[in-house]
């Protein structure tokens, strides 16, 4: 009889729990993530001519500071205008990384099918794309590497512009020196292909090179900026870049200039000149992209043959 009490009691007891106390039910399985989209840029155009302006006649304006604002502003819209080009590429390189690295640990968890790691790897437009890209900035890398899409952002990123304006200044003499007024060479650029541009009136004898002929002021910054983000003289530029990139910050152009000493015969005291005149004209306040450089529309350039 106890026994059968007891028996009867444990039955009792089981349905009490199984009816407060249900077993809890497994989790939903969570959805695979997906990759992101990504908007290719246009790489036809990237480096290239976007603005048509013409370079004003700065020999024509006598006061020096009407000149030197009006200088500083017209080179900072076509610096910042090419800055947004290369940015809005950078991003698209990063999301590619993310979705990239997303499809790699994929496969090696091997917890998506077959299926779900295919669709979330990049695709062979994005993958042509981003050669395109390596071969124009001379990254030699294959996509596979692991250190590819790193060596890639490395040299696609923005030319901080207090150093463009300080070189343009320098090179140029302030918009006024035959090259600039007459090839729209800012920056003394070279090209060694005869009738590439015109020939320095000081060239050394022997010398092949020529001051290359842009076609607009825009284009001559844009392909300033491409040598600079892969030329291998201007390594230690992008190497101090990164360093701001590391940070967070915005990348100084008073720092920057230290990688530009094989940019000039000069050396150092090329440096020291451009930290000179980023100094004395304030320029380090528009490295901040979101600095506003109001006065050049109310400058006026005097008409002059």
């Amino acid at each position: 009889m106890i026994r059968q009490i007891r028996t009867l009691v444990i039955i009792s007891l089981s349905v009490f729990l199984a009816s407060c106390c249900p077993t809890p039910e497994p989790e939903p399985k969570q959805p695979p993530k997906r990759p992101k989209a990504v908007a290719l840029t246009d790489l036809s155009s990237l480096y290239q001519s976007h603005n048509k302006t013409e370079l004003p006649k700065f020999v024509c304006i006598q006061d020096v500071k009407t000149k030197k604002e009006l200088f500083f502003g017209f080179i900072l819209q076509l610096v910042r205008e090419h800055d947004e080009q290369i940015l809005t590429t950078r991003e698209a390189i990063i999301t590619l990384q993310e979705n990239y690295l997303l499809a790699q640990t994929q496969q090696a968890t091997e917890k998506q099918s077959d299926q779900e790691t295919k669709e979330a790897l990049i695709t062979d437009d994005q993958t042509q794309w981003l050669k395109k890209l390596a071969k124009i900035h001379r990254v030699k890398l294959a996509i596979e590497h692991p250190d590819f899409f790193n060596q890639l952002l490395l040299s696609v990123d923005v030319i901080p512009a207090s150093m463009a304006m300080a070189q343009a200044a320098n090179e140029s003499a302030w918009g006024t020196s035959r090259f600039a007024t007459y090839a729209n060479n800012l920056f003394g650029q070279w090209c060694f292909k005869s009738g590439c541009g015109l020939i320095p009136q000081q060239r050394p004898e022997g010398a092949t090179y020529e001051v290359k002929v842009f076609s607009t002021p825009s284009e001559a910054v844009g392909q300033y900026m491409l040598n600079i983000n892969r030329n291998k003289s201007y390594q230690q530029v992008r190497d101090v870049r990164k360093k701001y990139r590391a940070k967070e910050a915005v990348i100084s152009g008073y720092s920057v200039v230290e990688g530009l000493e094989n940019y000039s015969a000069r050396g150092h005291a090329y440096i020291e000149e451009l930290r000179s005149m980023i100094r004395f004209n304030k320029l380090s306040q528009w490295d901040n992209p979101k600095a506003t450089y109001s006065e050049i529309s109310k400058i006026a350039v005097p008409n002059c043959s």
